[in-house]
């Protein structure tokens, strides 16, 4: 991905001075308290204690902050939040497809790991989800490669784990935290993973493919319990159908 994901990194900083973080998740806490997740610039994902933070109406996910907490437990207290700007508008189908980077981060992410530029490439996700110009699919599977790297595992579309260049007229398989082998009758063509790695984006068939790459890529560190946001991506699309054709 071109641009700040993958690129643009700070150096480490202590979040208690203050640091750029984006709200991943919110829960009520107590009477008019919050546990927020949050995804921050230098410190990675931590969660704090927002006190009365249900009456501060900039703890909403898509918006930029400034956050000063306090604390060395997993739990931190949170002393401010300073809104740095307007929130990046993602409204439908935009709008579950933030929800589900939201999610994708909170399941994937250990707490008090610090990852740098991953909040960078998370912004710039965000912008061009709100972005009508850039296909949606792209920016999530964009994505989803962008944060496997930075995890520590990265797929290669062009060799496998053995470092042969992948073969058009071969099959191959995933091997989930290693990488594709050659398989007879395998999942995927290796022509098309040729072609996703060139950024041949234009085919219907190489977007279900690196779809479909992707969540096998996944799942082993998503587990068994059901992604949400994927549920009301698909609640969100039957409406709108049915909407349709009423």
């Amino acid at each position: 991905m071109t641009g700040r994901c993958g690129r643009w990194a700070m150096g480490m900083s202590d979040a208690r001075q203050g640091d750029r973080a984006w709200v991943l998740h919110r829960r009520p806490y107590r009477n008019t308290s919050l546990i927020v997740e949050f995804l921050t610039a230098s410190g990675g994902r931590l969660a704090a204690v927002a006190r009365s933070g249900r009456r501060q109406p900039h703890l909403q996910p898509f918006r930029p902050l400034t956050v000063f907490v306090s604390g060395r437990a997993e739990l931190r207290s949170l002393k401010n939040a300073e809104p740095e700007g307007a929130a990046i508008p993602l409204r439908g189908e935009a709008l579950y497809c933030g929800l589900y980077l939201n999610e994708l981060l909170v399941r994937m992410l250990h707490r008090d790991d610090p990852q740098p530029g991953l909040a960078g490439c998370y912004e710039e996700a965000l912008q061009r989800l709100a972005d009508d110009d850039w296909p949606r699919d792209l920016v999530l599977r964009q994505f989803e490669q962008s944060l496997l790297q930075m995890l520590g595992y990265g797929l290669s579309l062009e060799h496998d784990v053995h470092g042969q260049p992948l073969q058009p007229g071969q099959d191959y398989r995933l091997v989930p935290d290693e990488g594709l082998v050659a398989a007879a009758n395998g999942r995927y063509a290796g022509r098309d993973l040729l072609a996703l790695a060139a950024g041949d984006w234009q085919q219907a068939d190489i977007r279900r493919l690196a779809r479909d790459l992707m969540r096998e890529a996944l799942a082993p560190h998503l587990g068994d319990r059901p992604l949400i946001s994927r549920q009301l991506f698909r609640q969100g699309a039957a409406h709108k159908q049915a909407g349709d054709e009423s």
